[in-house]
């Protein structure tokens, strides 16, 4: 069956950037999207990464997962040395199955391919699925499930307010050696910087800050504005810390793919988004393409 498989890795906010590209593609070719899981299921020995399973079953998104025939087939020329070897050697005879992302800049040749085609990579670049920003928004990425009681009276606060949500991605930036060293941590100053640019040249007057060490916010994160520390959410119900953050004003996000999406999914016409310019701090120069064009870099 011609289908894009696009593989999945990474939390939520990656793997949403897997759908949305794949999603994007396959309305291109006019054929099924299927997952690829087989990386969030592996748990080989002496893994040095965070475990993940998918996560996107908290969304209306229609769902199809690869089965494990499929992801075989249509990785062969990446895992098997041999065909890798042959198909640079004898290029015009292979019609390539598999199209893996070289670094974070939009690679329009995504779209030059045929179906059946298998996508790796992170796609932590909105032109990637531009085409379905609308679908995105509106439709796919919208929780399924009804608003908990909790997060409503929360959402109606926010709403009140010319509010700003601020994002502290700890995790494991901070627990696991090699992630911190590559990721790095947004420092305090970035954080309170960015608000008073807020509250002086936007109008914000309240801010909702969330993180996945709300205790560590609630010690070092101190702001002269109105301030709400949300710890309502964790673990499978995480997504509902994106639905509050798309509905502040205004956006202070960390170098994480999951603020990120809360900030892009905020529908606000006035919105100010504020993101970290050095996305990653194990890379010498600082890397824009993740960041749009309208948002502000500091």
């Amino acid at each position: 069956m011609d289908a894009v498989i696009t593989r999945l890795m990474g939390g939520l906010g990656n793997q949403m950037f897997q759908y949305a590209t794949g999603y994007t593609v396959a309305e291109h070719l006019g054929v099924p999207l299927l997952l690829d899981r087989t990386f969030l299921d592996s748990r080989p020995q002496g893994m040095n990464w965070t475990p993940r399973v998918p996560e996107l079953d908290v969304f209306q998104l229609p769902l199809a997962f690869a089965t494990a025939h499929q992801v075989e087939r249509m990785r062969r020329e990446l895992d098997d040395r041999r065909c890798l070897y042959l198909r640079r050697q004898l290029p015009w005879l292979f019609t390539p199955t598999c199209f893996v992302q070289k670094g974070t800049g939009f690679d329009p040749a995504i779209f030059l391919h045929k179906a059946p085609i298998y996508l790796e990579g992170y796609w932590q670049n909105e032109k990637y699925f531009a085409a379905s920003a609308r679908a995105l928004r509106q439709s796919l990425f919208v929780p399924k499930d009804a608003l908990p009681e909790r997060n409503a009276a929360l959402l109606d606060r926010i709403r009140s307010t010319q509010s700003a949500s601020m994002h502290v991605r700890r995790g494991d930036y901070v627990t696991n050696a090699e992630a911190g060293g590559y990721h790095g941590v947004c420092a305090v100053e970035y954080y309170t910087s960015s608000a008073a640019l807020l509250a002086e040249q936007y109008g914000a007057d309240h801010f909702f800050v969330f993180s996945d060490d709300p205790q560590w916010v609630r010690d070092h994160i101190h702001l002269p504005w109105p301030v709400t520390y949300v710890d309502l959410n964790s673990g499978h119900s995480a997504h509902w810390d994106l639905y509050l953050m798309k509905h502040c004003r205004h956006n202070i996000i960390a170098n994480s793919s999951f603020s990120w999406w809360g900030a892009w999914l905020n529908p606000s016409p006035g919105k100010a988004v504020i993101a970290p310019a050095q996305w990653f701090q194990g890379v010498a120069a600082p890397i824009t393409d993740i960041i749009p064009s309208t948002w502000i870099a500091r």
